[in-house]
């Protein structure tokens, strides 16, 4: 299972109705380092440099990256005691999915092979260690750090996604408690590229739902409206 906070809104009735999983773009983000790659850019002079390379005009690209559609899960339903650390968590609901059944479905719809990224959470989320300009830290492990030469990213493209893909999935160690996975929808797979939306609705297998917790401050209008959905309700 898996699992996502919702707030106790009109919307998120409409999400579980369709249903549908709504995902942002970066630039609704309240934390600026999240998914910001202009950040990342201006604070690695390597990389600058490296897309500097890559593309005729990396400011460009990475206006395009703001169209990115991201969803964020959690791994674990966290107590109850700890909604309020999760934005509009205080008196929200708490979704749970079955992670196979989104698993399958982005495999089938967007081509998508697992789907839900892990988060790294780091201080300096926008900053990557390097020894230095020719490379960056790739993969830290219990032993070891691994680099990888920027050169050779360069000339890959399956490299030069998982870089962005790094770039969209460092966060702010502040946020650890939120356990946090994301669905990324990028490139090819970005529903919709104009520039004045927010985000996209993705309408995913209603089987997906599997039950909704309830906070003890949810509003009980806004629960009498989750009993005529027919899903299953449960205290957080």
């Amino acid at each position: 299972m898996i699992y996502r906070l919702r707030p106790s809104c009109d919307l998120t009735i409409q999400e579980l109705q369709e249903p549908y999983l709504w995902f942002s773009r970066p630039t609704e983000y309240k934390d600026a380092d999240d998914s910001n790659i202009f950040s990342f850019i201006e604070n690695n002079e390597s990389i600058k440099s490296s897309f500097e390379r890559i593309f005729k005009d990396y400011k460009e690209v990475a206006t395009l990256s703001e169209l990115t559609g991201i969803c964020c899960f959690t791994k674990t339903l966290p107590p109850v005691n700890h909604w309020g650390k999760f934005p509009k968590g205080h008196n929200g609901i708490f979704i749970e999915y079955n992670k196979k059944v989104l698993e399958n479905y982005f495999v089938e719809v967007f081509g998508l092979e697992d789907c839900f990224k892990e988060i790294e959470y780091n201080s300096n989320p926008t900053l990557l260690d390097s020894l230095d300009k020719h490379n960056i830290l790739w993969e830290k492990k219990e032993n070891a750090d691994y680099y990888k030469a920027l050169r050779n990213i360069e000339r890959n493209p399956k490299l030069r996604d998982q870089l962005f893909l790094k770039m969209f999935t460092r966060i702010n160690d502040k946020f650890c408690a939120q356990n946090e996975a994301r669905v990324i929808l990028g490139g090819k797979n970005i529903p919709d590229k104009s520039e004045s939306v927010k985000g996209y609705k993705v309408e995913i297998p209603k089987k997906s739902i599997q039950k909704i917790y309830i906070h003890p401050k949810t509003p009980q209008p806004f629960v009498s409206e989750l009993k005529e959905l027919g899903i299953t309700l449960a205290n957080g």
